[in-house]
């Protein structure tokens, strides 16, 4: 039986600005994350740095990077060598796995500030 027969009002769906928002905010740290993935990958030798893709990726990395760019040597430090390099091998970018990192824990505070518009 369908409920538009049996006389029932479509039901009205208002605008929620609250879940625009947090649909934006995910869509943006995806496309963050998606930029660092790339990088990572590139760096493991899986595409080609002499494309388009791959020069706007490492410029775009490094710059979604640049606050973390001295972490990469203070973690080959503090395994007191080579580091992370000698486990994951020689293309591995720790830089970027912190940036990945860092930018997953902004998007948790940021999606924890939008939701706190649903209570007002």
């Amino acid at each position: 039986m369908n409920p538009l027969r049996a006389g029932a009002s479509p039901q009205r769906t208002s605008f929620d600005l609250s879940r625009l928002l947090r649909r934006l905010v995910v869509l943006v740290f995806a496309l963050i994350q998606a930029v660092l993935v790339a990088r990572i990958l590139l760096d493991l030798g899986l595409f080609s740095t002499e494309s388009g893709f791959g020069e706007f990726v490492v410029s775009m990395s490094d710059f979604l990077a640049a606050p973390v760019q001295g972490i990469g040597s203070g973690i080959s430090n503090m395994f007191g060598g080579p580091g992370l390099e000698s486990i994951a091998g020689e293309g591995f970018n720790a830089v970027m796995l912190v940036a990945l990192a860092g930018w997953s824990v902004v998007e948790g505070l940021v999606m924890r500030v939008v939701r706190k518009f649903d209570q007002v």
